[in-house]
């Protein structure tokens, strides 16, 4: 096969069997925080049908709030987008999307490391068909500023909702007894900007790395010190539990503090679908109002073929390389 020293051609794209997402900025950058306002249009015949470019936008016509968002991911030349819609003077409205409940924060994940462009989507519908949250989704393709930008995934922000985690909302008011107990999302995950808000884990990952619990739910500008108190409580006795001796008791042992069939579910759909981000990063638990325990939604954004040039272990569990665990 011998290759010549033309480029190739311009892709001219003008339709497909998926949704069309289209963007105009209106000159402006995105660029990961602040959002800028840009419109946005989307494209949807429906299904088995054609969606042309040059079509009316039929299934969303309106101004958002958009940024880059992700951390390594920002390194590849296909960006990951996170948006809210806006009414039309620019405030947070709750909007369906193809198909989707109303909400107003969502998220076009690009699937560059994923030749496949399919197991993060094979992944949520598995775990939503285990009868436990993960994030709805659509393909759909990406244009901004009459630029193509390939295939995409429009899905949920996982946020308390009751039609994304269901739990109760938690008010600052909400500061002794049972009110205090819950709904908290808490994350594990990468300090954004070196400085996020939260707590280290009393035991280290592996090896030797350092577990970083975030506030999602409430957010860290918005939660008290006594949810701050409690939540951290309840996550380290957990852990510490977990560590001691008499882990496996059903009064005062881990099983205490967790609902343990989402805890097992999560780790074989992490460990099956080899997700190196797992256990360490974009990792979301949440905790009802008591009684109820402590449980984990997922986040699937790591499953990927390589992280930094260091191919998969196929036979090493992923919990091995991120949780020291005596």
């Amino acid at each position: 096969m011998t290759f010549g020293n033309n480029p190739a051609l311009p892709f001219v794209f003008s339709y497909s069997n998926l949704p069309i997402v289209v963007l105009n900025t209106n000159g402006q950058t995105i660029v990961d925080d602040p959002k800028i306002i840009a419109h946005m249009g989307i494209i949807y015949n429906g299904p088995g049908a054609i969606n042309y470019l040059s079509d009316p936008f039929n299934n969303y016509d309106g101004n958002i709030g958009i940024e880059i968002r992700g951390s390594w991911s920002q390194t590849f030349p296909q960006k990951q987008y996170g948006f809210e819609t806006l009414d039309s003077t620019n405030e947070e409205v709750d909007t369906m999307l193809l198909g989707m409940p109303a909400e107003s924060d969502w998220i076009l994940y690009a699937p560059y490391n994923d030749k496949t462009c399919m197991r993060n989507v094979l992944a949520y519908d598995i775990a939503n068909k285990t009868g436990h949250y993960a994030s709805r989704t659509q393909f759909c393709e990406l244009v901004i500023n009459n630029d193509y930008k390939g295939i995409y995934v429009l899905l949920e922000k996982i946020k308390r909702d009751s039609n994304r985690v269901d739990i109760s909302k938690l008010v600052p008011a909400d500061t002794t007894g049972d009110d205090l107990t819950g709904g908290y999302i808490i994350k594990i995950d990468k300090p954004i900007g070196g400085s996020t808000p939260g707590w280290y884990s009393n035991y280290a990952g592996y090896p030797g790395t350092l577990i970083r619990f975030q506030y999602e739910y409430p957010d860290y500008t918005e939660i008290m010190p006594q949810q701050k108190a409690y939540i951290e409580s309840y996550v380290d006795s957990f852990e510490n539990a977990l560590q001691a001796s008499w882990f496996t008791s059903p009064d005062s042992g881990y099983k205490k503090f967790i609902d343990v069939e989402s805890f097992i579910d999560y780790f074989i759909l992490n460990e099956t679908s080899k997700n190196v981000d797992a256990y360490r990063n974009s990792t979301f638990l949440y905790k009802r109002k008591s009684p109820k325990a402590a449980s984990y939604t997922l986040d699937l954004h790591g499953i990927i073929i390589l992280v930094s040039g260091m191919p998969i272990i196929v036979r090493v569990f992923n919990i091995r390389m991120a949780i020291s665990i005596q």
